[in-house]
């Protein structure tokens, strides 16, 4: 099982709609999936069409080692927790306890061997809840929009993953995803750029594949659609698709590599 934080430090990066697409392209792609949120705003539980007790949501649950977690079923061969402004109070209540950052690594420990994914929504700051999520995972994906203001939060995030590796020495950026890009502005490929630089110098890369700004990453949740369901001919679900078989691409390699 392959635990993959989708994370920024940095909102507004369409982090959540990439969490989605990707758990919703893997289960199509027949890999069974476990895509998690754990982002105290609940936008990718919106987004799902999912309605939960927002003060005690599944997320909040899931970290409580003496329940059961509340999974929902999306789709054959993908899964779900959902989250709501309850997850927040995790803050409080791991702060005075030992080993504060490995609550959620523990609790999706007792599902290594239903699911080959787990997909994690991260929420965009660094707390208690983002370094379960950084010491949970074996590596995260970043969404960036090419811009000035992401430049700042890539090399933020960049330090943080070294910090986090005395905690989790295998974690790695496994690469940066360029999202709502507009490939007509020469500031786009300044950016895109400067971000090649950042990665090679954690020996991570950029994908090829890009995500271009489409209106229907604003209006898929607002039905509770992933964006594959909503618009299955669209060029944002393409981009996406391309990104998903760019992933899956990697993970054949990989295992090339190994026999």
């Amino acid at each position: 099982m392959r635990v993959i934080g989708l994370v920024n430090q940095k909102g507004g990066v369409a982090k959540t709609t990439t969490a989605s697409a990707l758990a919703y392209g893997l289960a199509r792609n027949g890999k069974r999936t476990l895509l998690v949120d754990f982002d105290p705003q609940g936008n990718l539980t919106v987004a799902c069409g999912i309605v939960t007790n927002e003060g005690n949501p599944p997320a909040l649950k899931l970290i409580d080692l003496k329940t059961s977690a509340e999974i929902e079923n999306l789709e054959p061969g993908l899964d779900f927790v959902a989250s709501g402004i309850g997850l927040e109070t995790a803050n409080m209540i791991l702060a005075g306890k030992p080993c504060r950052e490995l609550y959620l690594k523990r609790a999706l420990k007792k599902f290594e061997n239903e699911y080959d994914y787990v997909v994690i929504d991260s929420n965009p700051s660094l707390s208690i809840i983002t370094l379960n999520v950084l010491s949970a995972c074996d590596e995260i994906i970043v969404p960036f929009k090419p811009e000035f203001n992401s430049e700042k939060g890539v090399n933020l995030l960049i330090e943080t993953v070294e910090e986090i590796r005395q905690i989790n020495e295998n974690l790695r950026i496994r690469g940066f995803l360029v999202t709502m890009a507009d490939r007509r502005r020469r500031s786009t490929n300044e950016s895109v750029e400067y971000v090649k630089e950042q990665a090679q110098g954690c020996q991570s890369k950029v994908y090829t594949s890009w995500i271009r700004q489409s209106v229907v990453a604003a209006d898929a949740p607002k039905i509770g659609k992933s964006v594959y369901d909503y618009r299955p001919g669209s060029p944002l679900v393409a981009d996406y698709e391309a990104f998903v078989q760019e992933f899956l691409k990697e993970e054949e390699d990989a295992d090339t590599r190994k026999k």
